[in-house]
């Protein structure tokens, strides 16, 4: 599919679009979401204060990496660009990879796009790449992104102790997978 407004479609949901993301989503409005506390509150990212300049190259080291798949997150009904999803760290022999997901525009919080998004992923990655797991790693207090893979169909395998510092106080990091087998039950 292909459409002015939002590039090329390569997953397709009921309530979102994902495609690779692209130069001109490098942009003040993504800038924002990056150095928005309650965005970034879960995530390294948006400790240190970020710049376009670092959102560029940040772009240019996930572009053609075999690694790294990154996609923009679009709603469906308007095209626009509410956040990203990447599969990371991907290791080709061993057949996994690392999943990150980011809802930055807030008003689409909680309303099912982040599960869909990783859902779409989640195919992609067993049917297409023919990767065998995909893991991730959350704040053990990040409740709505625990119910979010949980309905994605990641179940918790593990926890690191007081691992993650979250404003001052450590915290436990949990760690949650799915695998190509569980994923073809849902």
């Amino acid at each position: 599919m292909k459409n002015k407004m939002r590039g090329t479609t390569f997953l397709e949901g009921k309530s979102c679009l994902l495609r690779p993301i692209e130069k001109r989503d490098i942009n003040g409005r993504y800038l924002s979401w990056i150095n928005d506390r309650d965005v970034t509150r879960y995530m390294e990212t948006g400790i240190f204060p970020s710049t376009l300049r670092d959102l560029r190259n940040f772009y240019k080291s996930i572009c053609g990496s075999q690694a790294n798949i990154m996609f923009a997150i679009l709603d469906k009904k308007t095209g626009r660009h509410i956040g990203n999803i990447k599969l990371g760290n991907i290791n080709w022999v061993h057949r996994f990879a690392d999943l990150g997901i980011m809802i930055g525009d807030k008003r689409y919080w909680g309303k099912g796009y982040g599960r869909e998004a990783c859902r779409l992923v989640l195919d992609y990655a067993f049917a297409r790449l023919n990767l065998n797991k995909i893991i991730l790693g959350l704040y053990a207090n990040h409740a709505s992104a625990l119910k979010t893979y949980k309905n994605a169909g990641f179940k918790v395998e593990g926890r690191i102790k007081k691992l993650l510092n979250f404003d001052g106080k450590y915290i436990d990091k949990v760690v949650m997978g799915i695998s190509r087998s569980e994923a073809m039950k849902r």
